[in-house]
């Protein structure tokens, strides 16, 4: 039988009855006893919290923090970390060409801001990088940052021509999940799990897969999404990211092509919903929301019945019809990944 750890109460009650059988009268309501029982219980309630905290670091599915990292380290596995976006810029000038200093400042409208860090090309066009590392560094292709500081000659509006690569420290969850995988599936030297490990090594990837002979004998196609990020199809500069981390271990052999997967919506329909408010309504999005993001693989279908599944599972949804699909939704390439499209209600 496995132990289970007592409750604050009953610690209570069980100092509260070996003092009682040591005493040879009852205890007064009052009892300075039952003060010091109750201390005693606090100290041994948060003394066994402790032993099941450690208990827990003691297995890779369980293990938090630290000892995760630890873990992962004994299987040469670290904590993706978090990294900043970078790419590049074109100012646009008054007159002739200005040599924009390095480590000018730009800003962007939400308050991120940024520094480049190369010469001035011809065409106006220069590097930057942003200050602080996350996701929120990522901005959108001909959107536009603001120079901090004017400079003579300078337009203040700055175009982005891209900028992007930015992603936070691996949660824990990922590590678990890269560090599990690592376990069950023995490193080849370049067998398809291989790639997809490679791959998930790279901070902001989060879903990798890989198709072996995809674009002929010899070749390896890896895809890959950013789930943490605003927009999940990677980027110019994350598909170089992935590339060149992988291009340093893969087979010398091997042939390696990295793409983005395009996205294909999944479109739902739900009738006859119970009970039918914005809550079952937020539940059943979510349940199919993580659904598709633990099943959702470029080329491979999405199951109905687990779609009807996810929405059953959904905090207090009691019954329930999908209206559409009605068959298995199927991606017509290996090119496309099934996603989450709109949910629409009757």
């Amino acid at each position: 039988m496995s132990f289970e750890r007592p409750t604050l109460k009953e610690i209570i009650e069980r100092l509260d009855g070996d003092t009682q059988s040591r005493l040879s009268v009852p205890q007064m309501r009052r009892s300075n006893a039952k003060v010091f029982d109750r201390v005693l219980a606090g100290a041994a309630h948060s003394l066994y919290g402790y032993i099941e905290y450690l208990n827990r670091q003691q297995f890779f599915d369980t293990a938090e923090s630290d000892y995760l990292d630890r873990w992962a380290s004994i299987y040469g596995l670290t904590r993706k970390k978090a990294t900043k976006a970078s790419g590049e810029v074109i100012f646009r000038f008054s007159a002739d060409l200005v040599n924009i200093p390095e480590g000018t400042i730009l800003q962007s409208d939400d308050g991120i801001q940024y520094k480049t860090t190369g010469p001035t090309a011809s065409n106006g066009s220069t590097s930057v990088e942003a200050l602080n590392e996350g996701i929120s560094g990522n901005q959108l292709e001909d959107d536009v940052l603001t120079l901090v500081s004017p400079i003579s000659g300078v337009y203040s509006e700055v175009t982005i021509i891209k900028l992007g690569g930015g992603s936070e420290a691996e949660a824990d969850e990922s590590l678990r999940a890269r560090l599990l995988s690592r376990v069950r599936e023995t490193p080849h030297g370049g067998t398809e799990s291989d790639y997809v490990q490679w791959a998930l090594e790279v901070p902001g990837v989060t879903r990798a897969w890989a198709f072996p002979k995809e674009e002929g004998e010899g070749t390896v196609t890896v895809r890959f999404v950013c789930d943490g990020m605003d927009e999940i199809i990677p980027d110019k500069a994350m598909l170089d990211k992935v590339f060149e981390h992988i291009d340093k271990l893969r087979p010398v052999t091997a042939h390696l092509y990295v793409s983005a997967p395009k996205v294909r919506p999944v479109n739902i329909t739900i009738a006859g919903l119970l009970p039918d408010d914005a809550e079952v309504r937020e539940a059943v999005r979510q349940e199919l929301k993580d659904l598709f993001a633990r099943e959702g693989v470029p080329g491979q279908r999405i199951y109905l019945s687990h779609i009807r599944a996810a929405i059953s599972a959904a905090l207090g949804e009691e019954d329930h019809s999908v209206v559409f699909p009605t068959a298995d939704p199927v991606p017509e390439t290996n090119n496309e990944l099934p996603t989450l499209g709109e949910i629409s209600w009757q």
